[in-house]
């Protein structure tokens, strides 16, 4: 791979700056303010970075250092110290903290939070992340970044590299140097670029073409590095910056590539996850961080577990049960109270069926037979039990069909409306009603990601693992 296509960050430097120091000039052992270099961490187009101890409260931080050849240029100057003091303002687990702003015989510098670990880029390189793995990760990830939004920013660089995992397995984001936004202004609002700056690996679209961005750039720059922790490769690859950007903006990503131990409902969830992610264009992504961050919490088995097609069929089955019983109780009590034998017929087990899915699903989020095996049903969209609206139009996307067959079936038995054919084949169609859901059921459990059924995917929702534990947003 060309270095230009490597993970590093590429800026456009700034006009009429001049050197202010040699490259070189920061020694091991010198001080800068109360800050003592200890030794060389890395570098990047926005600064040089060094483990340093504080010998105020000795514990050891990361010193960045505005790179020699731009110091001169008061205007980068300016900009750095104005994102450093605002991104200071961002308190968050996921976001790496800045302790300190300072200047030394024309060293500006930052004193910032010392994370001992790894990055994402480093841990990937040895091997994939798990499905589940990579979406704690991500998950982290826009928790943080959403913070950052908050306050006003957009990162424009998120990558593998500026992602890094302490000792603790904490998630943090790191080098907010390419950051753009007023944190005084709308957080929602288009940020102006004054030069085309991030990693082509993972850059937007509209962010190569020097376009005004938001919160969604970076949204798909975090899906490309999803992307690559669960594939262990970036989604394009090319020969040149030029190629590479035009993959971005117009190349069908390509698919996940198969891995012994995944299933195809993981694949799928990923795939789905990163298509919405990486969209091409910023409409079609995720609108917000909240949205985003239930998509990641429905497709991880860590923080919402979908249920598979033997716990919701046995569930059905105890809840059909029940409303068998209710219609055939009912039943026999009017032949005993009238004398006469009353015609029985599947239509009003369906509708009961119905009712009782209807008011258990928008009054406690579970029916019987759900509750037996934990299971509740939640709109994807706020991750609690459904309204009356949601859960009226997951019912009749269920019933609405084998309730009609049923129904003109019984009207057909006792006034002759049609071939006798037609009536036995409407009827054969209702009593196949369970064996069809059964098989819906199945095809969701095994390709579908979250394993949700046509009818919950249609209404927003979704069935799962009852859990009791809060979802951060």
């Amino acid at each position: 791979m060309r270095p230009e296509l490597d993970d590093t960050a590429t800026a456009a430097p700034a006009a009429g700056g001049t050197a202010a120091r040699e490259p070189g000039a920061i020694a091991i052992g010198m001080q800068l303010g109360h800050f003592r270099i200890e030794r060389r961490l890395g570098a990047g187009g926005m600064g040089e970075v060094y483990l340093a101890t504080d010998l105020a409260l000795d514990r050891p931080v990361a010193i960045k250092v505005l790179p020699a050849q731009v110091a001169g240029d008061p205007g980068r100057r300016d900009r750095m110290v104005r994102e450093a003091r605002a991104q200071a303002k961002i308190s968050h687990p996921n976001v790496g903290h800045i302790y300190f702003i300072g200047e030394h015989e024309q060293l500006l510098y930052f004193a910032m939070e010392y994370v001992a670990g790894e990055t994402l880029a480093d841990r990937v390189a040895k091997a994939p992340l798990s499905v589940d793995a990579a979406l704690a990760v991500t998950r982290a990830a826009a928790l943080g970044l959403r913070e950052a939004h908050r306050s006003g920013f957009t990162h424009r660089d998120v990558k593998p590299s500026n992602l890094m995992i302490d000792g603790h397995g904490v998630v943090k984001v790191l080098d907010f140097g390419l950051a753009a936004g007023d944190p005084h202004a709308a957080t929602d609002g288009p940020v102006a670029q004054t030069s085309m700056a991030g990693t082509p690996l993972y850059m937007a679209p509209e962010q190569a073409r020097g376009e005004p961005i938001d919160f969604r750039a970076d949204i798909y720059a975090l899906g490309a590095t999803l992307y690559h922790l669960v594939s262990g490769a970036p989604p394009y690859q090319a020969d040149s910056v030029e190629g590479l950007l035009s993959l971005h903006a117009t190349a069908a990503r390509p698919a996940l590539p198969t891995k012994k131990g995944r299933t195809r409902t993981e694949s799928a969830a990923i795939d789905a996850l990163c298509a919405r992610m990486m969209a091409p264009a910023p409409a079609d992504r995720f609108a917000s961080y909240d949205e985003l961050l239930r998509a990641l919490e429905l497709a991880s088995a860590t923080h919402t577990r979908p249920a598979g097609f033997w716990a919701r069929a046995i569930a059905g089955g105890v809840d059909v049960l029940v409303a068998g019983t209710v219609v055939s109780a009912a039943l026999l009590l009017g032949e005993v109270l009238t004398g006469y034998e009353l015609d029985s017929n599947f239509v009003p087990i369906i509708a009961l069926f119905a009712v009782y899915g209807l008011v258990c699903t928008a009054r406690w989020g579970t029916t019987l037979g759900k509750a037996l095996f934990e299971l509740e049903v939640v709109e994807v969209a706020t991750g609690v039990r459904p309204s009356w609206r949601v859960a009226v139009k997951r019912t009749a996307l269920v019933f609405t069909v084998p309730l009609a067959l049923g129904l003109f079936t019984l009207i057909a038995r006792h006034v002759d409306l049609g071939p006798k054919l037609v009536r036995d084949l409407t009827g054969g169609l209702t009593g196949l009603w369970f064996p069809i859901c059964g098989l819906v059921l199945v095809h969701a459990a095994l390709r579908v990601p979250g394993k949700r059924a046509p009818w919950d995917r249609l209404a927003g929702t979704v069935v799962r693992y009852r859990r009791g534990d809060a979802t951060g947003l």
